[in-house]
């Protein structure tokens, strides 16, 4: 049985306040690389292709992002305009109106959503849970254009619930046959000592039935990133820990908990987690990924993964210690991000830019002595 987790940052749309956070944050890091390329003495032409990226990136040479939608009135027609699309549609002369509205979302770019998909066939987990899907039927279509018409990669069974965010940062799971949904769980109504939402995002609990009708539990959750108080994900923390041990305390044995907790594991914001007993696989002796290239291979730097996997951790896969015990191996797939500075690291040939890559996190994946549903089917056909 093969179970990943893979923050993918969206499908195909992302919420406008996002992509400008986002970009707050690395335009920093792009300035400090655009400052060093231009005072260098000798620019080679990859450094000159370099800059002119970076120079787009930090809207040196293009308008800053259009987050209005332009309606006007013209002779009887109401004309829609977004950037670098025109619609029309029949409206009366006496709807006479122009105005705007705020757009919501982005789209995302077509090679980045191919690389989100590819991240995920590379690895082919019979059970992907995802964090920050915006919406069900985005997850369907992602599914069929993807995955539907091979055997061996497809899923038979798609859910995605959405949170208390309200921007699209849902979470969704994907099973292969052979794997059933037995009961599904939210603690998106958990409430903090003065009576506001726990879990700015959400906190999930699935109990999936094996084919050889075993019961694993997944704890899918993503904790108060940077922007919120470390006292918040501390709270959170220590309910996700609760429903962990509890379930432990029940008899369940096989029990993982994945997602986004936003600190690295010695954080003691994220430590009622990490004290638990429960175990992370990235210290398991077979975790395996392709290692930062030159000298930073044997680099480790504070709060990264492992030595030679400088980036910093923020994604978790952790099993309790009786799944542990079953590990085969573990391992975690990059090639889909794109390093925004030193350390670099190995990425697919379709990931030509940062707006080419899947996501800002890696996929977690880790196998266990435990039925697998394509081959159990295969053998019993």
């Amino acid at each position: 049985m093969k179970i990943a987790t893979f923050n993918i940052q969206n499908i195909f749309h992302r919420h406008s306040d996002l992509v400008e956070m986002e970009h707050e944050k690395k335009s920093e890091i792009w300035r400090e690389e655009f400052e060093t390329l231009l005072f260098r003495e000798n620019c080679s032409a990859k450094d000159f292709i370099r800059m002119r990226e970076l120079a787009n990136l930090l809207g040196f040479h293009k308008a800053p992002f259009q987050e209005q939608l332009s309606m006007q009135n013209i002779d009887g027609n109401l004309h829609i305009k977004s950037p670098g699309k025109v619609m029309e549609t029949k409206a009366t002369y006496l709807t006479d109106w122009n105005g705007w509205t705020k757009l919501k979302s982005v789209p995302i770019s077509k090679k980045a959503i191919k690389n989100k998909a590819k991240v995920i066939i590379d690895v082919n987990p019979d059970i992907i849970l995802l964090q920050q899907v915006e919406n069900r039927q985005s997850l369907i279509q992602f599914h069929d254009v993807f995955f539907n018409g091979n055997e061996n990669s497809s899923y038979n069974e798609i859910m995605h619930i959405q949170g208390n965010d309200g921007i699209g940062l849902g979470m969704g799971i994907l099973l292969k046959r052979g794997y059933h949904i037995k009961s599904i769980k939210s603690y998106s109504n958990e409430r903090d000592t003065i009576g506001n939402m726990l879990f700015n995002s959400d906190f999930q609990q699935y109990k999936i039935k094996t084919p050889k009708n075993g019961t694993v539990v997944l704890l899918s959750c993503q904790l108060a990133d940077e922007n919120a108080s470390i006292d918040l994900r501390k709270r959170q923390a220590e309910k996700v820990s609760e429903v962990y041990t509890n379930l432990m305390l029940k008899g369940y044995k096989n029990i993982i908990v994945v997602g986004t907790l936003n600190a690295p594991s010695y954080s003691d914001s994220i430590s009622p987690i990490m004290e638990s007993g429960i175990l992370d696989i990235i210290k398991h002796n077979s975790f395996s990924v392709m290692s930062d290239s030159g000298t930073d291979a044997s680099y480790f730097r504070m709060g990264a993964y492992r030595m030679g996997v400088n980036i910093m951790q923020k994604d978790y896969l952790l099993a309790s210690p009786n799944l542990y015990k079953d590990l085969k191996k573990c391992g975690m797939n990059r090639k889909g991000m794109w390093p925004l500075k030193k350390p670099e690291w190995v990425t697919y040939d379709t990931v030509e830019n940062e707006k080419d890559a899947a996501s800002d996190h890696p996929l977690l994946w880790a196998e266990f002595k435990l039925e697998d549903s394509i081959q159990l089917y295969k053998k019993s056909a």
